[in-house]
């Protein structure tokens, strides 16, 4: 009798964990895989759940450290001295500007003008930047949601944009709400589709079962190239 893979997900420390279960694994090994930077732990079929935890535990500032690298673009920069950003999948040059005035991000003439009060720190600085995230975004959905809509015939109550640290979205199932990454600004326009496309599929199917990744395939045959910009590889 073969003995089969065995596949289930966990909450741990909030964060989604698929945890395999291989025949004739003899070490439990972690690691992040994509599109998401989502987290797999496999182990053999008779490790106990405290058992690979332990492990899980003692590796996790590690895991995120390497999820939080699928959020971030090519070589992106934010300093006093200026930097480099990226909007929709583009590099663009960052020019600080300290001011008592008003503060803001803003595309002009081919560079981001970041506008923020003296003495700001990289948080600070990070912080304004990532409204303009946000009115990018905003302005992007009303436009890309419904086509989405359309070519997988369902239908959110609600979208919602948050940052977030190790997910590109997510989706409420019972309340019918997508949560969006305000990082997804950051990427080609094809990746915010892409997303919204996965967490809608999520209505129909909870897990991300063989027949999940079929059907967003089929919605989305493009899927492999989204990925590849969702890691990180440039456009």
């Amino acid at each position: 009798m073969v003995k089969m893979i065995a596949k289930k997900e966990y909450i741990f420390e909030g964060v989604p964990v698929q945890v395999v279960r291989r025949p004739r694994m003899k070490n439990i090994r972690v690691k992040v895989v994509p599109p998401y930077g989502d987290v797999e732990l496999s182990c053999a079929p008779g490790v106990r759940n405290y058992e690979w935890e332990a492990v899980l535990r003692e590796a996790w500032q590690g895991i995120m450290a390497a999820r939080e690298r699928f959020l971030q673009g090519c070589g992106e920069r934010i300093a006093a001295d200026g930097g480099r950003c990226f909007l929709w999948g583009k590099a663009y040059e960052l020019n600080v500007v300290f001011t008592e005035h008003a503060h803001f991000a803003r595309l002009v003439d081919g560079h981001i003008v970041l506008a923020v009060p003296p003495g700001s720190g990289r948080e600070q600085m990070e912080d304004c930047l990532y409204e303009l995230y946000r009115r990018e975004l905003e302005r992007a959905v009303t436009e890309i949601f419904p086509k989405c809509e359309q070519i997988t015939g369902l239908s959110a109550k609600e979208v919602r944009l948050k940052r977030m640290k190790t997910r590109w979205g997510s989706c409420n199932i019972k309340e019918k709400r997508v949560w969006l990454s305000l990082n997804l600004a950051k990427k080609p326009p094809e990746c915010l589709a892409y997303v919204i496309i996965h967490e809608m599929v999520h209505l129909l199917e909870k897990n991300h079962t063989p027949k999940f990744h079929a059907l967003v395939a089929g919605f989305y045959p493009e899927w492999q190239q989204a990925e590849a910009w969702l890691r990180g590889e440039c456009r």
